[in-house]
């Protein structure tokens, strides 16, 4: 069974291959919603991680990354927001294993 520091390192792990394809709006809004999922059930639905990785990513489907332009000089544009969310899960990982 894994830790909760490794569910969220194996989202992490994605981040390479999502850079890789360009990022791919179908593939990021995929991940967004996966990784959102991973927090929820490592923090809880309501909890601030999930919410605080919504902060960064957006809510709603154009904001979380599907059809979502690539838009790198903008900070809501989804290489942006990668950026951010990679930074918020490293983040989280770190607390992840320091507490545990």
């Amino acid at each position: 069974m894994s830790t909760p520091a490794q569910k969220i390192q194996a989202q992490l792990e994605k981040v390479p291959w999502l850079r890789g394809r360009g990022p791919v709006s179908y593939d990021y809004g995929k991940w967004v919603d996966a990784t959102h999922g991973v927090l929820q059930l490592v923090y809880g639905a309501d909890s601030a991680e999930a919410a605080g990785f919504l902060e960064i990513v957006g809510e709603g489907a154009e904001a979380r990354g599907w059809g979502l332009p690539l838009a790198p000089d903008n900070q809501w544009g989804m290489q942006r927001r990668l950026e951010r969310a990679e930074a918020y899960l490293q983040s989280l990982v770190g607390e992840t294993q320091t507490a545990g």
